[in-house]
């Protein structure tokens, strides 16, 4: 997976360490270019993490560790300021007509199960915008025609996959060490 360094103007410190939840966003926007530009347009005052674009190329505007400006007022499960302790991924996408290109979706699977991996974060805590914006109802991205359960599926999958991959590296390299072990 390669990434493509953005740097944007608007982010901040984080209150904590504590990052467990990933919000998806839609641009509502043609493309990258217009909202990368966005983001770095001093009166915006918002970002994301990263950006992908409909060819699938991803862009990290702000570092993780870094808060970046993406959910505004929100709420999850009874806690405010969802940018505290959140990933923001915007997604190009213009319309809610229109299907998520394969290229964009790949990418997206391919970044989510990353950062869930490397951040142990429960798929239930993968949203939408939709799911947190205060008051209910002001944010409606990634849209309707975002494929919450086919994504979510598919991501789980890839999630496991992954783990189990490294559980048998692990067994491999610690059989490695043990004398007369055979690794079926």
């Amino acid at each position: 997976m390669e990434i493509v360094s953005y740097p944007v103007l608007h982010k901040s410190k984080r209150p904590s360490e504590r990052i467990d939840c990933i919000v998806l966003h839609d641009t509502g926007g043609k493309t990258a270019a217009a909202t990368l530009a966005w983001f770095c347009h001093e009166n915006s005052k918002v970002s994301s993490h990263y950006l992908v674009g409909k060819d699938g190329r991803i862009y990290r505007c702000v570092e993780e560790e870094e808060k970046a400006w993406h959910a505004g007022t929100s709420n999850l499960w009874g806690e405010d300021n969802v940018n505290d302790f959140s990933i923001g991924i915007e997604i190009v996408d213009d319309s809610d007509i229109d299907p998520y290109p394969d290229e964009q979706l790949a990418s997206l699977f391919d970044l989510c199960a990353d950062i869930i991996f490397r951040r142990k974060i429960p798929l239930n805590r993968v949203i939408g915008h939709q799911h947190i914006g205060v008051p209910r109802g002001r944010k409606v991205d990634p849209g309707k025609d975002f494929p919450w359960y086919d994504f979510l599926m598919t991501l789980g999958e890839r999630v496991v996959r992954k783990r189990v991959v490294m559980r048998k590296v692990v067994l491999l390299l610690c059989c490695g060490f043990v004398v007369g072990c055979s690794v079926m």
